[in-house]
């Protein structure tokens, strides 16, 4: 069999490996496995702990995708009751003056009941500023102080204010956990939005922990608001996926599912 490798052969070797990577996003979105099983294998002959890093990435998005099941309304019983254990929410787009939106407060709603069942898990809350007419508002300072009010201790919430996108959520909340020392995380946030989120922190999460020396923090569980809208699919959980690996993806691609990206734009700006 001619390699994978032997067709980016003028590449550097991290040139190689981020085609090579982009690929892997490529063939898994359309479900072809065997391709996907060639291409970690043209990984490994180049790095060993790329490939090793890689496979778990992909074999964590195999089971958001194919067993994962849904945690509605409250996290479940079983999770770590340490300090080590995190509650991740996140964030969405406020009203032009500021205020929650519905399903923000149905998130912060999932978030509250979750703390109080672990009362030794932070609750970190991941948002920017999103009001049209209101530059201070943060959807994380907003939903900190709705579920403030519920009475919840502020020394328990560590809140990020700078992400725009879910992407960013990841980038920004992953070198705070790290950072603050957390092992494993819950993660938070609507039905539909619960698997691209997943998939984008496990990424991070991979990517990041050499950075920090650290073994990679688990993400043991969900909580999610039920919104009863359609899960987001695979390729808008690997275009998010390419964004934070930094590669990327084929055109063609792009153009195949171009009604589903238009839909999923439909929704961010209507929600």
């Amino acid at each position: 069999r001619l390699s994978i490798i032997n067709i980016i052969k003028t590449d550097s070797i991290q040139d190689k490996i981020k085609k090579l990577e982009g690929n892997l996003i490529n063939n898994y979105t359309q479900g072809n496995d065997s391709v996907v099983d060639e291409i970690l294998e043209s990984i490994k002959e180049l790095d060993e702990s790329i490939y090793e890093r890689d496979l778990e990435i992909i074999n964590y998005w195999h089971y958001i995708d194919d067993e994962m099941k849904l945690n509605y309304d409250v996290a479940p019983y079983y999770l770590p009751k340490t300090a080590d254990h995190a509650f991740v929410l996140l964030g969405f787009g406020l009203n032009d003056d500021g205020s929650l939106k519905p399903e923000a407060i149905g998130r912060c709603e999932v978030a509250y009941k979750s703390a109080l069942r672990y009362p030794k898990s932070k609750l970190y809350i991941t948002g920017g500023g999103t009001a049209k007419n209101n530059s201070t508002a943060t959807e994380a300072g907003q939903m900190r102080e709705y579920i403030l009010k519920k009475g919840l201790d502020a020394k328990r919430i560590i809140i990020e204010v700078s992400a725009m996108t879910t992407v960013q959520n990841a980038r920004n909340t992953v070198k705070l956990l790290y950072q603050n020392h957390v092992k494993s995380i819950t993660i938070i946030t609507s039905d539909y939005h619960i698997r691209r989120s997943n998939i984008l922190f496990k990424g991070e999460i991979m990517l990041k922990a050499d950075t920090y020396a650290s073994a990679p923090i688990s993400i043991i569980q969900n909580a999610a608001y039920k919104t009863g809208r359609a899960t987001e699919g695979k390729y808008y959980e690997g275009t998010a996926l390419a964004s934070i690996m930094g590669v990327s993806l084929k055109l063609t691609l792009l153009l195949q599912n171009m009604p589903k990206v238009l839909m999923n734009l439909f929704y961010t700006f209507t929600d």
